[in-house]
């Protein structure tokens, strides 16, 4: 469900369309060592929001990101 998000109390809009909706999802930063160990598993994960509008992706790593519905 689109929320809109906040980071840092600043609320975020796509930097392509300006939308203010975003879908959250986590993503894997892999690496190539830990891919060529089989321990993908075990990389960091960013925080990905996904404009509900036009689909582009922002990444933030370790943030604290406030969610409300809309």
């Amino acid at each position: 469900m689109a929320a809109r998000a906040y980071v840092n109390e600043q609320q975020v809009s796509c930097v392509f369309c300006r939308f203010d909706r975003f879908d959250r999802r986590e993503i894997k930063l892999n690496t190539t060592g830990m891919s060529f160990m089989g321990l993908d598993w075990a990389n960091k994960a960013a925080t990905g929001l996904v404009c509900a509008q036009c689909g582009y992706i922002q990444m933030f790593l370790d943030p604290a990101i406030r969610y409300e519905d809309a």
